[in-house]
């Protein structure tokens, strides 16, 4: 799969050292990033203070005038965390697994969390927040052409905005190739059929408010 992400090594992080570095933006942005990744439950101690240990063990954090500063990769985390102002969720759904994502995003640069069930998450960086709608459209249209893990393949996106309110787009592949889409929250959503090459315009138009 060809992404906006494919070219930089991921930076792996645990979901306490993501707590920490969160805790250390302290922003509105990334309080918001807290409760999108679904961490509020986690947060503060002792979780915060042992991902402060990892981070320091792993050299992605030091102590400076009493201090806590991270430190290469990790700064660039926190930035993004503290100014993030554009947030987008991902869910890719197949008959025996399920990916979820985040999208994070920033005026210096956007960042792409993908979770994995075992707790060490892997961060890529993204070319901007216009990075973020192109790589969620590239994630969706390879689950729903080439179904990693069979048929029938949904793809979910979801934009979430600073008052809170969100828009999804919801497309899915059938076993027969058949390809439809359905936009908003909820359930019995109406959906209509669509070819592959619409599924870029479509899922833009789908975000807008």
């Amino acid at each position: 799969m060809t992404t906006q992400t494919e070219e930089t090594q991921a930076l792996l992080i645990t979901e306490h050292e993501l707590i920490a570095l969160i805790a250390l933006a302290g922003t509105d942005g990334a309080l918001r990033c807290q409760t999108l990744f679904r961490l509020d439950h986690a947060a503060g101690s002792p979780l915060e203070q042992a991902g402060v240990s990892t981070l320091l063990e792993r050299g992605l954090m030091k102590i400076e005038n009493d201090a806590l500063l991270p430190v290469g990769p990790a700064a660039t985390v926190t930035a993004v965390l503290a100014d993030s102002t554009s947030w987008l969720e991902t869910a890719l759904v197949t008959p025996s697994s399920e990916h979820v994502s985040f999208m994070f995003g920033a005026e210096q640069g956007a960042l792409l969390l993908n979770l994995s069930k075992y707790g060490v998450h892997e961060l890529h960086p993204i070319t901007g927040t216009e990075g973020m709608i192109t790589t969620a459209v590239q994630m969706a249209d390879y689950y729903l052409s080439q179904a990693p893990d069979g048929f029938p393949a949904a793809a979910t996106t979801r934009q979430h905005f600073l008052d809170g309110t969100s828009r999804a787009v919801h497309v899915k592949a059938e076993a027969d190739g058949a390809l439809s889409i359905a936009t908003g929250e909820g359930e019995n959503l109406k959906s209509s059929a669509f070819e592959r090459g619409q599924l870029d315009s479509l899922i833009r138009a789908g975000l807008e408010r």
